[in-house]
C-alpha cells in the first residue's frame, strides 16, 4: 500500500518528466570525443611483429556483441525521447536535426557492427539471434520486398543460444537467473562520462553540443574506401598463398572485418560533396563485385548505404547517391 509521501512522490516525478522541455533541458558545456561502433574498431588494432598476428590479435578482442545491442538500444531511446520533445517544441527542429542525425548514426553503427561481427560466446549468440529476429521483423512490417530480402542476406543464419533443461537440471535456475540480470545490466548501459573519451559510449540530449561536433565533422569518405581497398588486396594475396592453419584464417577474418567496417563508415554518413558521391558510388561498384565475400557483408553495406541515403534526404545540405543502374 502507498503511503500519501510515495504517492506525492511518485506524482512529482511524473509531472516532471511529463514537463520536461528540449528549451530548458541544461546542455554539459564540457565537450565529449564522441565515437561510433565501427569508427572504435579501429582503436583495437594493435602493434605486432607482422600484419597478419595484427589481425589475429584484432579478430580476438572485438567487443561483445551485447555491450554493442545496449549501446544501439540506449541511443534508440534517445531519438524516440527527442522526436517526442521536438513535437512540443517544433520550432527547434533545425537546432536540434544534428544531434538526431548524431544518434542515428550511433545507432546504426552499433547494429552494423553487431551483426558484422562474429559469434564467439553464448552472450554474443543470444544477441546475435534477438537481435536478427527483430530486424526481420521490422523488415516485415516496414520495409518493401528489396529491402526483406536484403536482410534477410545480412541476417544470414542465426545461431541458436543454448537454452538449459530447467526440468532435468533445477541447479541451472540460478544459472538463468544469473544471465538475464546480466543480460539486462547490458542492455541499459549508463551515459558515459569524460574517462569514457575517445572509445564508443551512450550518449544523452544534455551532451548535445558533443553529439553536433560529431556528426558535423565527418569522417573522410576518400580516405576510408583507399583503406578498405588495399585491405581486401591484401586478403586477397593472403589467400592466394594459401590458408595454412587457424591463425591464417583468424587474420583474413579479423582483416575482412575492418575492411568492411570501412566500407560501411563510407555507406552510413550522408554524401556533402561530389567527391563524397564518386566514393560512395565507387565503394558500392567495389562491394558488388566481391562476389567471394560473406554475402551477409555485402547485404550489411546495401542496408548501411540505405541508412546513409535515407538521412542526406532530409536536408540540401546532403547528396543522395541514388540506386544503382
Amino acid at each position: 500500500m502507498k503511503t500519501k509521501a510515495s504517492k506525492t512522490k511518485t506524482l512529482k516525478t511524473k509531472t516532471s518528466r511529463s514537463t520536461t522541455m528540449l528549451s530548458t533541458i541544461a546542455r554539459d558545456a564540457d565537450g565529449h570525443l564522441v565515437t561510433d561502433d565501427l569508427a572504435g574498431l579501429e582503436q583495437l588494432v594493435p602493434e605486432a611483429p607482422s600484419e597478419r598476428e595484427q589481425f589475429v590479435i584484432f579478430r580476438n578482442q572485438l567487443p561483445a556483441l551485447l555491450d554493442l545491442r545496449g549501446r544501439g538500444q540506449a541511443h534508440t531511446i534517445v531519438v524516440g525521447h527527442l522526436i517526442k520533445l521536438l513535437s512540443k517544441e517544433p520550432h527547434l527542429v533545425e537546432t536540434w536535426i544534428d544531434i538526431a542525425n548524431a544518434l542515428t548514426v550511433l545507432t546504426n553503427s552499433a547494429h552494423l557492427a553487431l551483426m558484422l561481427l562474429p559469434v564467439r560466446s553464448d552472450d554474443d549468440a543470444w544477441t546475435r539471434e534477438d537481435f536478427g529476429r527483430h530486424l526481420l521483423n521490422r523488415a516485415r512490417a516496414h520495409g518493401d520486398r528489396d529491402e526483406l530480402a536484403t536482410t534477410r542476406r545480412a541476417v544470414g543464419k542465426l545461431p541458436k543460444a543454448p537454452t538449459p533443461n530447467l526440468a532435468r537440471d533445477p541447479a541451472g535456475v540460478m544459472e538463468m537467473i544469473t544471465t538475464m540480470a546480466r543480460r539486462a545490466a547490458a542492455l541499459n548501459p549508463p551515459p558515459s562520462g569524460h574517462g569514457d573519451a575517445g572509445r564508443p559510449g551512450v550518449y544523452t540530449l544534455q551532451q548535445a553540443e558533443s553529439l553536433e561536433a560529431f556528426f558535423g565533422t565527418s569522417p573522410d569518405l576518400g580516405a576510408l574506401l583507399d583503406e578498405a581497398r588495399a585491405l581486401l588486396m591484401r586478403i586477397d594475396g593472403w589467400q592466394a598463398d594459401g590458408v595454412r592453419d587457424e591463425t591464417d584464417a583468424a587474420a583474413i577474418e579479423g582483416a575482412r572485418i575492418l575492411a568492411y567496417a570501412r566500407l560501411m563508415r563510407v555507406a552510413l554518413w550522408p554524401a556533402r560533396s561530389d567527391a563524397d558521391i564518386a566514393t560512395k558510388i565507387a565503394a558500392r561498384n567495389l562491394v558488388a563485385a566481391r562476389d567471394t565475400d560473406p554475402d551477409r557483408f555485402r547485404a550489411l553495406w546495401d542496408l548501411a548505404f540505405g541508412q546513409g541515403e535515407t538521412i542526406a534526404g532530409q536536408s540540401e545540405r546532403f547528396r543522395q547517391v541514388g540506386k544503382a543502374d
